[in-house]
C-alpha cells in the first residue's frame, strides 16, 4: 500500500499542518512529499526536515502519493487539482483545507474520495476544533486516517458541508476575532490608566483568558452560570455586562453576515472558475 503523503501549498495553513505531522511524529519524514510555488519554503523545510522528498510540481505529488493534503488559495485550488486530474484515480484521497469551494463544483474534476476541512491556528498548540466534511467517496479507513491526523493536534467535528461556513466563526476564524477583540479591549483600558502600559494590560489579560476556560470546562459552567457569578446586581462588573448585553448582539450579527456573505461571493467564484477550466 501507498503509504506516501503529499501536502501542496505552505503558506500558513499548510506550514502548520507539516510541522504538526512531524514534531508529533504522525508521519515519517520519508513519506512526505512536498510542493509550492516558492521554492525558498520548501528549502526551509528541508533544512529541519532533511528526509522530506520536494516535488517539482503538483502532476509528481499525484503520481507518488494517494493521500494529498490540498493548501493553496480557494481561487487557486481548481487549477491545482486539474494539474493532478492525470494521475488520479480511485484510490486518490484528496484533501482541501478550505470550505470555499463545495464538493459538488471539485468532484467536476475529481469524482473521486474529496475531504473539506478547516483546521485552525489553535492545532499549533494541540487545541481547538477542526471543521471536516467527507463526501460519498470517503471510506472508513479514509475517515479514521483523518482522524488519527488531524485529531491529535485538535479536537474533530464532522459536519454537514452547509454547516461548515457558519461553524468555522466559532473555530478557524476565532483566533483572528479574538485577538481583534482582545486589542480593543486593552485600548479601552490604556485609555483610563497612568501607570501601567499596554503590553501590563495585555499580559494580565491573556492570562486571565487563559483561566477562564478551564475554569467554564472543569467545573462545568454554562457562560450564564459564570455571569452570575461574577456579576453582583448593582457592582462593577455587572454595569460592564449591562453594556455589553445591549452592544455587542448587534455587533456580531454584522459580523457573521458579513463572513457569510463573503462566503458565498468566494465559492461563487471558484465554481465559475471551475466551470471555466473543465469547458
Amino acid at each position: 500500500m501507498n503509504n506516501n503523503v503529499g501536502i501542496i501549498g505552505l503558506g500558513n495553513v499548510g506550514s502548520m499542518l507539516l510541522n504538526q505531522f512531524l514534531k508529533l511524529n504522525l508521519l515519517r519524514e520519508e513519506d512526505v512529499y512536498i510542493a509550492n510555488r516558492s521554492k525558498e519554503k520548501l528549502n526551509n523545510f528541508i533544512k529541519e526536515y532533511p528526509a522530506l522528498n520536494i516535488c517539482e510540481d503538483n502532476a509528481e505529488i499525484a503520481k507518488k502519493c494517494n493521500k494529498i493534503f490540498v493548501c493553496a488559495e480557494p481561487v487557486n485550488i481548481p487549477a491545482v487539482i486539474l494539474d493532478m486530474k492525470p494521475f488520479l484515480n480511485e484510490e486518490s484521497y484528496i484533501l482541501v483545507s478550505t470550505s470555499m469551494i463545495s464538493h459538488n463544483d471539485l468532484n467536476k474534476i475529481h469524482n473521486g474520495k474529496i475531504t473539506i476541512f478547516m483546521p485552525t491556528l489553535i492545532s499549533m498548540v494541540n487545541g481547538g476544533v477542526t471543521l471536516a466534511y467527507h463526501n460519498e467517496f470517503i471510506t472508513e479507513e479514509d475517515s479514521k486516517f483523518f482522524e488519527y491526523l488531524m485529531g491529535s493536534m485538535s479536537e474533530v467535528k464532522v459536519l454537514e458541508e452547509e454547516d461548515i461556513n457558519l461553524t468555522q466563526n466559532l473555530t478557524a476564524s476565532f483566533p483572528g476575532f479574538f485577538a481583534e477583540i482582545m486589542s480593543e479591549f486593552v485600548k479601552a483600558a490604556s485609555k483610563h490608566t497612568k501607570h501601567i502600559c499596554d503590553e501590563e494590560l495585555e499580559y494580565m489579560l491573556l492570562v486571565s483568558l487563559a483561566g477562564a476556560p478551564r475554569l467554564l470546562l472543569e467545573r462545568n459552567l454554562s457562560f450564564e452560570d459564570t455571569i452570575n457569578r461574577v456579576s453582583t446586581k448593582g457592582g462593577i462588573t455587572y454595569e460592564g455586562v449591562k453594556v455589553y448585553n445591549e452592544k455587542l448582539p448587534a455587533v456580531f450579527d454584522e459580523a457573521f453576515n458579513a463572513t457569510i456573505k463573503r462566503y458565498k461571493e468566494i465559492t461563487k467564484n471558484t465554481s465559475d472558475i471551475i466551470n471555466e477550466l473543465i469547458k
